[in-house]
């Protein structure tokens, strides 16, 4: 297999080949750099991890978008900065132990991750695969896409709940405070 059909596989397939060394890579290449989660401020969706040193973290706060360190090309990455799918920053958090940050975002388009879905379009985030039986990927679609909220979630656990009540449930005070019944 050649390294374009080698990295389609690696984006596309459903075949764990998971990177175990890139921390290493990460240790030994001589960056200085910290982990990045980069989150929808407004879903709390987890759209990408990645890495951003000094000058990331400044550019980010003087942007206010996402600015990151490509550890593989070994430069600043603007994100969007070719695609269009520039995420804004909303908000910069440090963990306790300020060895790794939080990047807040609202994407100013859909996607956020440099693959494309089924539909040709930016995928929203970088997790678009689960593990599943034995460690097979399967594509699953962002909430978004299916129409997920919470009250949709809120209606499937109510109707699961008063269908398996054989007669007129008592529903419990906490599903409505204190509900009357």
């Amino acid at each position: 297999m050649g390294r374009r059909d080698d990295h389609h596989q690696l984006e596309e397939g459903c075949e764990l080949m998971l990177d175990w060394r890139k921390l290493h890579k990460v240790a030994t290449c001589g960056d200085d750099v910290v982990p990045v989660a980069v989150q929808d401020a407004d879903t709390r969706e987890m759209l990408i991890l990645a890495y951003a040193n000094e000058h990331a973290l400044a550019e980010a706060r003087r942007r206010g978008v996402c600015v990151l360190w490509s550890t593989s090309r070994r430069k600043l990455w603007i994100k969007g900065e070719t695609s269009g799918d520039v995420l804004d920053l909303v908000e910069i958090r440090v963990n306790c132990e300020q060895n790794s940050l939080l990047y807040l975002v609202k994407p100013r388009r859909t996607g956020a991750c440099h693959t494309r879905g089924p539909d040709g379009r930016t995928r929203r985030s970088c997790f678009y695969r689960a593990l599943e039986g034995d460690a097979w990927l399967v594509k699953r679609p962002s909430p978004k896409s299916v129409g997920y909220s919470p009250e949709a979630v809120f209606g499937a656990f109510l109707l699961g709940f008063l269908l398996s009540k054989a007669k007129a449930p008592r529903l419990p005070t906490w599903l409505f405070g204190a509900a009357r019944n």
